[in-house]
């Protein structure tokens, strides 16, 4: 073997593999291709996702609030709640109650007893004290909330509690005409799941209704609809175990 073969060889075996660990020039640009096209793309979708964000309607944002800023009215004002005077045995400040002489319902509503009144509860003298409310749903009117005030003038009823001399004395006071469906919830333990039903739960044994878990609200703008469930209050026990806590 000549000194010149000895030398080729290693050579020659050099260039092949060095060619296996780099790159041609036509792959590279083409990367740099494909990476300029799939950049390009994303700003594109980028703008176009911030263009629509900022033309989108004012009133969708509006209706959001709306939804929510009721949802968070009745989790607040129920969580306020407490015990009405005279209702010592009562083993939850929500309970489920007829408005006096308020002939528009024939089934209970959920009722509740707080001590001060939010100021969208407008009272001719002021802010209204000891104040009893009543969640109201009514189609095509949306969702109120009736109540009155142990300050109006009251006339001893048939129980012996005091009660409103008249049904026009009972406010009314929209919360939102835009709530189109309420449901109630119910846990069933036999079945072990949630049941959702149109109206409040009879109770056969007892020829009386039964207070929901939690309500489910829908609301409803032109062809959006926004749901909110708010859950009813459990029964708040004092210290030391044995009756419900008074505030």
């Amino acid at each position: 073997m000549s000194l010149g073969s000895r030398i080729r060889r290693p050579c020659a075996g050099i260039r092949v593999a060095h060619g296996r660990k780099g790159f041609t020039l036509v792959e590279v640009l083409l990367a740099l291709a494909i990476s300029g096209l799939l950049l390009t793309a994303a700003t594109s979708l980028l703008i176009t996702l911030s263009r629509a964000w900022a033309e989108r309607p004012a009133t969708r944002d509006a209706f959001d609030a709306h939804v929510d800023g009721v949802a968070r009215f009745f989790v607040s004002i129920m969580d306020k709640s407490t015990m009405a005077p005279g209702s010592e045995n009562a083993k939850s400040p929500i309970f489920l109650d007829r408005p006096v002489d308020f002939s528009d319902v024939e089934d209970p509503l959920i009722s509740f007893f707080v001590r001060e009144a939010p100021p969208v509860l407008f009272w001719p003298h002021g802010l209204a004290p000891r104040v009893h409310c009543y969640i109201y749903f009514e189609d095509g009117d949306g969702l109120s909330l009736l109540w009155y005030s142990d300050l109006q003038e009251m006339e001893k009823g048939e129980s012996g509690k005091p009660e409103l001399e008249s049904e026009d004395d009972l406010f009314k006071t929209p919360i939102s005409k835009f709530c189109e469906e309420i449901e109630y919830c119910y846990y069933d333990k036999e079945e072990e799941q949630w049941d959702l039903e149109g109206e409040l739960q009879e109770d056969n044994e007892n020829d009386q209704h039964n207070l929901p878990d939690f309500i489910r609200l829908v609301f409803r703008m032109r062809s959006q609809d926004l749901e909110r469930t708010i859950t009813i209050p459990i029964a708040r026990i004092s210290p030391n175990g044995l009756s419900p806590e008074k505030r």
